[in-house]
């Protein structure tokens, strides 16, 4: 953290009543030393950024000529400014030298009151050390907690939050496209995006000699050569963490679909390679009291995976997600034990799955055997459903579950002749609204699942009470027996899954 000429004249050398001459837009001009010397010849000796203090007594007896080619050559050594004391050699600056000095835009500063350079001097390095020593502290600092943060095996966030902590301003990283990655110190993703807009410093996070990711700092007390030291040290860290945690993801989303390709294919039949293969992909299920499997059928599989993630944040569990022979599986490790965890499920996947179709799956004891079986039982379950939203899309539910499909996979099992008898029970309806575009097998089979309550089942179809008994009276007669009769109840629902299985067969959609 350097001084700026302004800062040195307005601190240290106020005192002397110093006027600038020229230069005037060049007082931003970094002071790394204050040094005084009479030598003409000085100019060799620096290195740049000196405040030069000189009373002129090496340019005594000197012509104009010789006054312009030691302004000239000072500043050709870059210094940040040169501070003529007046009394001893000049009783002001000579006319040449202001004009030399305002040609190369080097600052000129008349001091007016005699004050000993040795304080001054004493006092304005004694501050430049001081900060510096303070920017060294600061990296050391922050370079020991990234190196403990990296042996830890933290992960970019918590690397982003220390270089936060350390600058002392909010952080966004952003990805290729400028994606955002992650944030520190903001609410939102609108608050993050302002912090962009707003920077005050920004470096490129690289990984293998490629820029993989931008550090973007908010605006911060800081001056712009510490921000970019210590952004400069955190960006290698980050790209270590953000390659690690990509490669890390790779690993495990390859360890998660050999994982449940093996587990529909049953080659996992113990629990200790259960348990291994799973904290392998990042899902640890020791603590649940159940598995709920879920079969996932969507237009594109990150949208899958991205339903996935959400529902694992509404249930506040841990999760497992892969795509196997171009079907979406997850795992969901429960640990409500006073729960419905299947309807539990249901709910969270309610009303964002979109074009998706989800089948939640039976809840699995946490057993490769008893897990296997529920995989596979939500797959076959998984094609009943989307084969159904394919034919009768607007009387299918896009959320289902196994125990809901439990007919419709029960009658799949049965031989072709049976599911015909089962549906020659239901035929006049069939027949009745393939001839008059009617809906009455659809209503029969809604009020049935629905306790046969007109309430609900008007509710479920969007109808008035009244058009619903007219519905089901047409029913009765055509099929010339009371369907809702306990004789008759079950068979009449297994015959309407039988009906929809024949559709979904007619239409080319079995598994």
């Amino acid at each position: 953290m350097v001084l700026a000429l302004h800062e040195v004249l307005d601190r240290h050398l106020a005192a002397t009543d110093p006027q600038v001459l020229s230069g005037h837009g060049r007082l931003g001009n970094e002071v790394r030393w204050v040094h005084s010397s009479e030598i003409f010849e000085i100019g060799p000796l620096l290195s740049g950024g000196e405040l030069l203090l000189t009373t002129g007594l090496g340019l005594a007896g000197t012509d104009a000529g010789t006054r312009r080619h030691y302004i000239r050559e000072l500043a050709t050594r870059d210094v940040a400014g040169v501070a003529v004391e007046l009394g001893r050699t000049f009783d002001e600056v000579p006319d040449e030298m202001i004009r030399e000095a305002s040609s190369v835009q080097l600052p000129l500063i008349a001091l007016h009151t005699v004050v000993p350079f040795i304080d001054l001097c004493r006092a304005a390095n004694t501050d430049i050390v001081s900060r510096e020593v303070g920017v060294l502290r600061r990296r050391g600092e922050l370079d020991a907690a990234l190196h403990a943060l990296m042996a830890a095996g933290a992960g970019a966030p918590a690397i982003v939050k220390a270089i936060a902590a350390a600058i002392n301003c909010p952080l966004v990283v952003l990805g290729k496209n400028n994606a955002l990655m992650a944030a520190e110190g903001v609410d939102d993703d609108h608050s993050a995006w302002q912090v962009v807009d707003a920077q005050s410093a920004s470096v490129p996070v690289q990984s293998r000699g490629q820029v993989i990711a931008t550090l973007v700092a908010g605006p911060s007390s800081l001056d712009a050569d510490t921000m970019m030291s210590l952004l400069d040290l955190g960006a290698g860290p980050l790209g270590v963490a953000l390659s690690m945690s990509r490669e890390l993801g790779g690993l495990r989303h390859r360890a998660a679909a050999t994982l449940l390709s093996d587990l529909l294919d049953r080659r996992v039949d113990r629990r200790p390679d259960l348990m291994m293969r799973s904290r392998a992909a990042g899902f640890d299920p020791a603590g649940a009291v159940c598995i709920v499997p879920v079969a996932i059928s969507a237009p594109a599989p990150r949208m899958a995976a991205q339903l996935t993630a959400t529902v694992t944040k509404k249930l506040a569990v841990q999760s497992l997600h892969a795509d196997v022979h171009a079907t979406s599986y997850a795992l969901f490790a429960m640990t409500d034990e006073a729960r419905d965890q299947i309807s539990q499920v249901c709910a969270a996947f309610a009303g964002i799955v979109g074009e998706a179709t989800v089948v939640v799956g039976n809840a699995a004891r946490v057993d490769a055997r008893d897990l296997s079986d529920a995989l596979l039982t939500a797959r076959r379950a998984l094609a009943i459903a989307s084969g159904s939203r394919r034919a009768m899309a607007r009387h299918t539910d896009a959320v289902s579950s196994v125990r809901a499909l439990a007919a419709e996979l029960a009658v799949e099992t049965l031989d072709a002749a049976v599911r015909d008898d089962l549906v020659t029970s239901v035929g006049p309806l069939v027949d009745w609204d393939r001839t008059h575009g009617a809906e009455l097998t659809h209503t029969l089979e809604v009020h049935l699942r629905h306790g046969c309550s007109a309430t609900r089942s008007a509710v479920a179809l969007h109808l008035g009470r009244q058009s619903l008994y007219q519905r089901l009276e047409r029913i009765r007669e055509l099929l010339g027996f009371d369907f809702a009769a306990p004789e008759t109840y079950p068979s009449v629902l297994l015959a309407l899954c039988a009906h929809r299985s024949a559709v979904r067969s007619a239409s080319g959609q079995t598994d």
